[in-house]
């Protein structure tokens, strides 16, 4: 079955900070791979689409920290939720890239594009609302405490730069085993 993509107007604006990571235009990039069939197989209400170009595509700001590296966290613009940044490194060059997709209600062959990025793809962020169990939340905070993006300060409301964690919480939380499958339901991660 052909399956199409929509593109809205707010996956546009969302995709104004991503734009200068590819190396070509995002949106004829994501036509050319639709054309050739690359989204034909979907099935699932949210789809993560792994994409291996022959040829590099753009630069990846995802990458791994230690002990050694210099973290903040800022909300990113047009964005609710803090993400973890590294100051003072740089991404790679990648032939990977990750589309994010919703089925639509009406149209099962009908998808909604909700983003779409260089690399090999991350986890939710840890305040990420979608986030529905323990062990998704735990696989954040695993995921997000060894990795970050690049610090980019025209890509984030700089009124929001912290060096502490604003989730710090959600470790204490489950480290102490106060937090149950339950409790990640409801407004513990509304915006």
């Amino acid at each position: 079955m052909k399956n199409k993509i929509i593109i809205s107007n707010k996956s546009e604006i969302h995709m104004e900070v991503h734009q200068k990571d590819f190396f070509s235009d995002w949106k004829e990039m994501l036509r050319s791979y639709e054309a050739e069939g690359y989204f034909n197989h979907l099935s699932n209400q949210s789809e993560k689409v792994f994409i291996n170009s022959p040829e590099p595509i753009g630069m990846t700001s995802l990458v791994e920290t230690d002990e050694n590296s210099e973290i903040v966290y800022a909300k990113r613009k047009d964005r609710s939720l803090y993400t973890r940044f590294v100051k003072n490194r740089k991404g790679s060059i990648t032939s990977s890239f990750v589309v994010i997709l919703n089925r639509s209600r009406h149209n099962e062959s009908d998808y909604f594009f909700v983003t779409m990025f260089p690399g090999i793809g991350a986890y939710r962020e840890p305040e990420d609302p979608h986030i529905s169990t323990k062990e998704e939340l735990k696989q954040s905070l695993y995921f997000w405490g060894t990795h970050a993006l690049v610090f980019d300060e025209s890509t984030i409301d700089t009124q929001t730069i912290t060096p502490i964690c604003p989730y710090d919480d959600l470790f204490d939380e489950l480290s102490l085993g106060h937090l149950e499958d339950d409790d990640l339901e409801g407004e513990h991660f509304s915006y």
